[in-house]
């Protein structure tokens, strides 16, 4: 559990400090960033699992369950898609698509990739 809370907390605060640098005025582009990459991130570290890359378990929970489970944000992405369909509907849409769209093919990019690497 411990290590989980250590890569939670890393997690969150890199997510905070993403969140802040990428201006989200008109569209949520910091929370966009955070699903696509740590997809693509939590995609290539289970290619390498798949590859049987030397993982221990204690890496998986700190980095894939801790680190990557607080940086990405499925709740945040569905309060701003709400808060987006009050406004414009073809927005909260590309948000939508590209978010989901995108963090499938990227987890499925780096599961790829990560088998690859380490076969």
């Amino acid at each position: 559990m411990l290590l989980v809370g250590i890569g939670g907390a890393i997690g969150a605060i890199l997510r905070y400090v993403i969140s802040d640098i990428i201006p989200s005025d008109e569209f949520p582009y910091g929370t966009i960033t955070v699903n696509l990459l740590g997809s693509l991130i939590l995609g290539f570290m289970f290619g390498a699992i798949a590859a049987d890359a030397l993982i221990s378990q204690d890496n998986l929970l700190l980095f894939g369950t801790g680190l990557l489970g607080a940086f990405t944000t499925m709740s945040t992405f569905a309060m701003e898609t709400v808060n987006l369909s009050e406004n414009e509907i073809s927005t909260t849409f590309l948000y939508v698509i590209l978010t989901i769209s995108g963090s499938i093919g990227l987890a499925w990019s780096g599961y790829r990739v990560g088998i690859e690497l380490f076969s």
